[in-house]
């Protein structure tokens, strides 16, 4: 299997750290590519071209959450999905907050790295709020013990998305006023699969 990559994503970082839980990464040889390149070889495999994307002989899937669900299919037991998770609406609820937060978070931080002159105040406030608003729904939600938390996809998600703030938007205090997110991120950034799939390089700071 193939899997198609860039460091900084955390799309690609969703998908990186379920092969790692499952076990797979000496099943998978990971292909870095550089975004939007108009000869990434990432083309010769999928018109959408966007990270992650696995190719697994004659199947090629993009979106994370379509590659982890694979995974769970190749290991034979649910990892990143419980096998009663399609009756749990809770979970799917707190699974679409994070998956909104992620997509968020994304806009805002891509929007930080435009030129100063070219940047929309309006985005940059919307995405902010939101920001905000998941993150105390999130403080709310979370267990006084990390350790009641599944390592799910949707924790997994929730981990790749304060990385992007810890790394992205370095100046955002989110763990300020939320200790129990806090604590739980703490407790997700030591897993080893969360380590190895540290960005390699600092992200780069936004225009001036």
């Amino acid at each position: 299997m193939k899997l198609f990559v860039t460091p900084n994503s955390p799309y690609a970082r969703i998908a990186r750290i379920a092969a790692i839980e499952a076990g797979l990464s000496d099943r998978i040889e990971e292909v870095r590519v550089v975004n939007r390149s108009p000869d990434s070889p990432l083309l010769a495999y999928s018109p959408v071209c966007r990270v992650p994307t696995l190719v697994a002989g004659a199947l090629v899937l993009g979106e994370s959450r379509q590659i982890c669900a694979y995974f769970d299919d190749v290991i034979g037991a649910a990892r990143c999905f419980s096998e009663d998770r399609a009756a749990d609406w809770q979970a799917r609820a707190l699974e679409s907050v994070v998956t909104g937060f992620l997509d968020g978070v994304a806009v805002w931080n891509r929007e930080l790295r435009r030129e100063a002159a070219a940047r929309s105040a309006f985005l940059l406030e919307v995405e902010a709020r939101r920001a905000e608003r998941c993150l105390d729904h999130l403080e709310a939600a979370c267990p006084a013990d990390p350790a009641a938390w599944p390592w799910d996809f949707t924790r997994i998600a929730l981990a790749a998305t304060l990385g992007v703030l810890d790394h992205g938007l370095p100046d955002l205090d989110w763990r300020q006023g939320r200790p129990r997110l806090a604590a739980w991120s703490a407790a997700a950034a030591a897993r080893p699969s969360m380590r190895a799939t540290e960005p390699e390089v600092p992200a780069e700071q936004p225009p001036a």
